[in-house]
């Protein structure tokens, strides 16, 4: 079975940006956070929007906003 992890876009006000522009969210304190169906992904978004939202600023504090929250099969690691 395929798993999930959150995955945040953001938006950067300068169009010349050729840098990273989102985070992989796939542990919570310390503990793995995938999901098995997307329903228990978009609850949880909802749930954490605030804190996802404001965790991504940290991550990227030039950015402008949040651009996207998607739910979004894990890559397996090879």
């Amino acid at each position: 079975m395929k798993e999930m992890i959150i995955l945040i876009i953001m938006f950067f006000a300068d169009p010349m940006y050729t840098g990273k522009d989102a985070i992989s969210i796939d542990s919570y304190n310390g503990r793995p956070l995938v999901f098995t169906d997307v329903d228990k992904c978009e609850k949880w978004v909802w749930d954490d929007l605030e804190n996802l939202m404001a965790y991504a600023k940290t991550v990227y504090p030039e950015a402008v906003a949040v651009k996207e929250i998607q739910c979004v099969y894990k890559k397996k690691e090879v």
